[in-house]
């Protein structure tokens, strides 16, 4: 929905989505055994998409894999020390949380000191820090997304988020894919929470995707 000619998902869990191309893989979560396979498909992509549903087992064979990735998203639990990192651009999309974990540092509830904290951990490449209020930044920018609704804390929303910026990322640099999927993202949900109030579904927010992203096209802009 974001505009990505060609998604793959490899996986050792069946996804069902006829326009989604499954890699199988064998077993029940990533291992050793699967490393040579994903090197193979993570050299033949534009973007990797990694770390949704994951599990806390298969960090070692995230980090073999991410110097062969072109790009690369990293969420969930590929956010873990030691931080991967792809040969070419990066973002990273944490929440509090998992912003913790990987540094050690706890966020402060105002936006602007949240944003101290971000610039001073020095992570590499782009981090979009998602919160009621989204804080993108690469070590030189920063910016701020206010678009969102406070439905969109139900599950999967995040990993919706990071599918849309690796679309973008293979089309623009990372700092503009990460600020623009927030903005996308937020505006999305807040259309699918004007139609159906509460009880939202991360699905829901994908379809809504396009409208947002490609409104200047539908207007003949």
């Amino acid at each position: 929905r974001a505009g990505a000619d060609i998604v793959r998902i490899a996986s050792p869990v069946f996804e069902p989505v006829p326009d989604l191309i499954y890699e199988r893989l064998e077993g029940t979560a990533l291992g050793e055994e699967h490393t040579e396979r994903l090197i193979a498909l993570a050299g033949k992509a534009d973007v990797v998409v990694c770390g949704n549903g994951l599990g806390t087992a298969s960090h070692g064979v995230v980090t073999a894999i991410a110097p062969h990735c072109k790009k690369a998203v990293f969420d969930a639990d590929a956010l873990r020390d030691p931080l991967p990192r792809a040969a070419g651009e990066t973002i990273y999309t944490p929440h509090a949380g998992e912003f913790a974990r990987l540094t050690g540092r706890s966020l402060p509830d105002d936006t602007l000191g949240r944003a101290s904290v971000l610039q001073a951990a020095n992570l590499p490449g782009t981090v979009l820090l998602k919160g009621h209020i989204d804080i993108i930044a690469d070590g030189e920018q920063v910016r701020f997304n206010r678009t969102g609704d406070p439905a969109m804390t139900v599950g999967g929303t995040g990993d919706v988020l990071a599918g849309l910026a690796g679309a973008l990322l293979c089309r623009i640099p990372a700092f503009d894919a990460a600020c623009i999927a927030a903005y996308v993202c937020g505006k999305a949900g807040e259309a699918v929470v004007a139609e159906r109030g509460g009880g939202i579904l991360a699905s829901d927010i994908v379809d809504r995707i396009p409208a947002v992203l490609y409104r200047n096209k539908r207007r003949g802009a």
